[in-house]
C-alpha cells in the first residue's frame, strides 16, 4: 500500500466511507484533509468536519487542540492526498487507457478534436479539462480546475472505470503537475503542444515552467507506469518539443507532427476560411471546423492521439470534421448579423497575436477588440497585450476580465504602459457596457473579437463570482441592435 494516511487508519481499527478536502462534504465514517489553500484554511473547519461524521483528521499543521477523533501530521499533504485517493478509489488509473495533454496553448481545443476522433472510431470517451468534466459524453460538471485536485480525480476515475470508458483524455496543467495531483495517474500517452509566456506568476521562471511540462513525460518513463505501449506525441515545431522527442526516443514510441519541420504527421495545402480550415496529411484530405493554423496543429496532435489508441487515420479525420466548434476558442457568435463576432479564451500576448492573425487575412472592415487581463496573475503579460491589440485593432475596448482582488486601475496601468502612443482605445470597466460599445460601433464586414475569457461562466471581482458569459452577452447586444 502506497498510502501513509490509510496505512494509519487501518491500524487506528478505522473503517473509512469516504474522503473530502471539503467539510460540507463529510459524513459519516470519512477522512478530512484540511487544506491550506489561497483564501480558505481548511484547518479552520476541523471541529466542523468531526461534528459531521469525520473519523481522521489530515493536516500540514500541528493540532491546535486536543481532538475526539485520530489525527495525521502529513509532512506532504499533496502527497498524501494523491496516494490516499489512488488506493481508497481502487486504483483506477491502473485500468483505463489514459492520454495526458500539456503545453501553454491547444490543450481544450485538442481534447474536443481527440474526443471527437476517438468516438469516430468507437470509443467510449470520456474528457478531463478547462471547461467541463465529461464521462463517455455526458457532462459531469463544470470544471473549477482544468485538471482537478486529487481526490476528486480519482474520484471522477473510479466513475469512469465503472461507466467502462475506453479512452480518457485529460487537460494536464503545469500547476497539477507541480502540486502532484496526477500523481499515480499511469499515462498511455503524453501531447507536448507548445510552450509560450504563461504562469510566470507560479513558476517564477521559464526554466521551472518547462521543468514542470516536462514531468509529464517523465511519467511515462517511471518505473511505476505498467502501460504496455507507451506513447509521446510531440509538436516538431516547437523547439522545446524537440528537446522532449531527442529524450524520449528509444524509449517510448515517439509520434511528430507539425507544419514547418519534417514530422510524422505533417499538414500541407492548408485552406483556410473565416467558417472551416482544410489540409492534407499523410495523402488524406482533413477537415476541421475551427480557424486558423493553430488548430490544424491541434488536429495533427488529436489525429495522432487516435492512432496512438488504435482508431484509423480515415476514420479519425472524419471525427475530426464533424466537431461544430470549441466553447471560447474562436467561437462564432452568428445572429445573421453581417459582421463576424468571435470569443476567444485570449488571454496571453501570443494567444492574442493567434487570433489577430486568424483574420487578418480576411479582413474587408475594421477589427474591434474587447479585452483586459486577470489580476492577481503574471503582470508582465499586461503591456505586451496592449501593444499587440492596439497595434492589430482598429479600436480597442480595455475592460475588465476577471480583477479578483487587485485593484482594477492598476491592471489598467499595466495594460496602458503598452499602449503608449496610441490613440485607437478607450477604458470602459464594465465588461458587458464594452461589449455592448464593441458591437454597437461594428459594421457590415467588421470583425469584433471578445477576447480573454472564453468559455468562462463567471466573472471574479475581488471575492465575488458573478454570472457572466461573453457569449450570452454578445447575443443579447446583438439582438438589441437588430431591433
Amino acid at each position: 500500500m502506497f498510502s501513509k494516511v490509510l496505512l494509519f487508519a487501518r491500524e487506528k481499527g478505522l473503517i473509512l466511507q469516504g474522503i473530502t478536502y471539503n467539510s460540507a462534504e463529510v459524513k459519516a465514517g470519512y477522512v478530512f484533509f484540511a487544506l491550506k489553500g489561497v483564501h480558505h484554511d481548511g484547518n479552520a473547519y476541523i471541529n466542523d468536519a468531526i461534528e459531521r461524521g469525520a473519523v481522521l483528521i489530515v493536516s500540514a499543521q500541528a493540532a491546535a487542540q486536543a481532538y475526539q477523533v485520530p489525527f495525521f501530521l502529513s509532512q506532504n499533504i499533496d502527497q498524501d492526498m494523491a496516494d490516499a485517493a489512488y488506493e481508497f478509489y481502487g486504483r483506477p488509473s491502473d485500468h483505463l487507457c489514459i492520454t495526458g495533454v500539456t503545453g501553454t496553448k491547444g490543450k481544450t481545443s485538442i481534447s474536443y478534436l481527440a474526443e471527437a476522433a476517438l468516438a469516430s472510431g468507437g470509443k467510449k470517451v470520456s474528457v478531463l479539462g478547462t471547461v467541463n468534466y465529461r464521462i463517455n459524453g455526458h457532462v459531469v460538471t463544470d470544471a473549477p480546475n482544468t485538471t482537478p485536485l486529487a481526490l476528486p480525480l480519482f474520484k471522477l476515475l473510479h466513475q469512469m472505470k465503472a461507466a467502462h470508458t475506453d479512452a480518457l483524455v485529460m487537460e494536464v496543467s503545469s500547476h497539477s503537475l507541480e502540486q502532484q495531483r496526477v500523481r499515480h495517474i499511469h499515462f498511455d500517452t503524453a501531447v507536448f503542444t507548445n510552450l509560450q509566456r504563461d504562469h510566470l506568476d507560479f513558476h517564477l521562471t521559464f526554466e521551472n515552467y518547462f521543468a514542470a511540462k516536462k514531468k509529464l513525460f517523465e511519467e511515462l518513463l517511471s518505473a511505476e507506469n505498467h502501460k504496455p505501449l507507451k506513447t509521446a506525441i510531440i509538436n516538431a515545431d516547437d523547439p522545446y518539443g524537440r528537446e522532449l522527442a531527442e529524450m524520449l526516443r528509444g524509449k517510448v514510441r515517439v509520434l511528430t507532427y507539425g507544419l514547418d519541420t519534417q514530422a510524422d504527421y505533417r499538414a500541407t495545402d492548408i485552406e483556410e476560411s473565416l467558417s472551416c480550415t482544410k489540409f492534407a496529411v499523410n495523402g488524406l484530405s482533413g477537415q476541421i471546423n475551427l480557424l486558423g493554423k493553430h488548430n490544424v496543429y491541434n488536429a495533427l496532435a488529436a489525429l495522432c492521439i487516435a492512432v496512438a489508441n488504435g482508431v484509423d487515420e480515415e476514420t479519425a479525420l472524419q471525427g475530426l470534421s464533424q466537431l461544430s466548434g470549441v466553447a471560447g476558442r474562436m467561437e462564432r457568435i452568428d445572429e445573421g448579423q453581417n459582421y463576424f463576432v468571435f470569443v476567444d479564451f485570449a488571454y496571453t500576448d501570443e494567444s492574442l497575436q493567434r487570433a489577430y492573425k486568424t483574420v487578418e487575412n480576411f479582413k474587408k472592415g475594421r477589427i474591434i477588440t474587447v479585452f483586459g487581463c486577470g489580476g492577481d496573475r503574471d503582470r508582465t503579460k499586461r503591456p505586451l497585450m496592449g501593444c499587440t491589440a492596439c497595434t492589430h485593432s482598429d479600436y480597442v475596448f480595455l475592460t475588465n476580465d476577471n480583477p479578483r482582488t487587485e485593484d482594477p486601475k492598476q491592471i489598467f496601468a499595466d495594460i496602458e504602459k503598452g499602449m503608449e502612443g496610441f490613440s485607437n482605445y478607450e477604458i470602459e470597466p464594465d465588461r458587458r457596457n464594452a461589449i455592448f460599445k464593441a458591437i454597437a460601433m461594428a459594421q457590415e464586414n467588421d470583425i469584433v473579437i471578445i477576447a480573454g475569457k472564453g468559455h468562462e461562466q463567471t466573472q471574479k471581482i475581488g471575492h465575488t463570482v458573478l454570472p457572466f458569459s461573453d457569449q450570452d452577452t454578445v447575443r443579447e447586444a446583438i439582438r438589441g441592435k437588430n431591433v
